[in-house]
């Protein structure tokens, strides 16, 4: 079911960008924007168009009108994405060159700012289109803006804690972290798509709540599950080119093993990571320690329990088609990028 919904998204998407291209043949800046935020649309998980058709689903909505809610969150998803690249100055992404690298320099950043503020505009405008009723879209994008909220809130976090020397990172709480995983990750990869979903379908405010505290525990999976691939995935497979140990990345990885660390360990972890010009054997000097220390287990045990957290919270509900939930946190676990 994963890959038939993916299809009829990606083909949405399609559409509708390409319709946007036609309206501007006569204009090349806009319609070049347009063209390059189709390509960078392209080979997604489809992971938020999906639990939007969930989210439905759960309260027994099963048919396409999904769709059109589902492609806007996959085009704000790449919006959001070709403005992460310039913060993080990523030449890949899903495989594919970032504007920021194709385009060199300052006209690279300014494309990139401005297209990803075009696909913004027009996943609003998709929600604003679609044909359900006054009350529906005001409560959709309702939920949409807050997704959007929180998650900027979770990066301006994100941003500012690699800038902080280690001993600001051993003093901190890990609710920092959890504070960006809810944030940034949880609430626009699975709060956000999901209540839009059952919202289409009428779910109670009581559901609605359940799905949210649901969500918060899958989305942390979720972000823990990236944070493990981002260290220990194969080259490559993860679809871009920046290294977590050089972005300094702040994760619950990183957090347990500064604070278990010892006052030798704690030097080579500051001596490499976050250092801009890592090289492959220093990166592997910083993940194989983390591993001794016990950081990478601790995090595929909290991953596990966060997972377990989420799928107790559907179980109890009241609702249709858990079995397909249940699926998609097994594939939270199993998926390798």
């Amino acid at each position: 079911m994963i890959e038939e919904c993916k299809i009829k998204i990606e083909n949405k998407i399609n559409e509708i960008l390409d319709k946007e291209i036609k309206k501007y043949e006569d204009n090349e800046f806009i319609k070049e924007s347009l063209e390059e935020l189709k390509r960078l649309s392209k080979g997604g998980k489809r992971v938020r168009g999906y639990l939007v058709k969930l989210g439905a689903m759960l309260f027994g909505k099963d048919d396409d009108s999904y769709i059109d809610l589902a492609a806007a969150l996959e085009i704000f998803q790449t919006a959001i994405l070709i403005h992460d690249d310039i913060i993080d100055e990523a030449d890949k992404r899903r495989g594919l060159e970032t504007i920021n690298a194709k385009y060199k320099g300052h006209i690279g950043i300014s494309k990139a700012i401005c297209i990803g503020d075009l696909g913004f505009f027009i996943s609003y405008r998709i929600i604003n289109n679609a044909n359900i009723s006054k009350e529906l879209k005001d409560e959709i994008i309702k939920i949409y803006s807050k997704t959007l909220h929180n998650t900027v809130n979770g990066e301006i976090v994100d941003v500012e804690l690699p800038l902080k020397d280690i001993n600001y990172h051993k003093k901190m709480s890990d609710s920092v972290i959890y504070d960006i995983y809810l944030n940034k990750t949880a609430w626009y990869t699975i709060i956000g798509p999901i209540l839009i979903g059952a919202a289409s379908a009428g779910a109670s405010s009581s559901d609605m709540d359940k799905l949210t505290d649901m969500g918060a525990n899958l989305g942390i999976a979720f972000q823990i599950k990236d944070d493990l691939l981002g260290l220990y995935s194969a080259p490559g497979d993860m679809g871009k080119t920046l290294n977590d140990v050089k972005e300094g990345k702040q994760t619950i990885i990183y957090k347990y093993a500064i604070d278990n660390a010892t006052n030798e360990e704690l030097n080579i972890i500051n001596k490499y990571y976050g250092k801009n010009d890592i090289n492959e054997e220093e990166t592997k000097i910083i993940t194989d320690l983390f591993e001794k220390i016990g950081a990478k287990k601790k995090a595929e045990k909290l991953e596990l329990e966060y997972t377990n957290k989420g799928i107790q919270i559907i179980d109890s509900m009241d609702v249709q088609n858990k079995d397909l939930f249940m699926d998609f946190a097994n594939y939270l676990l199993k998926r390798v990028k």
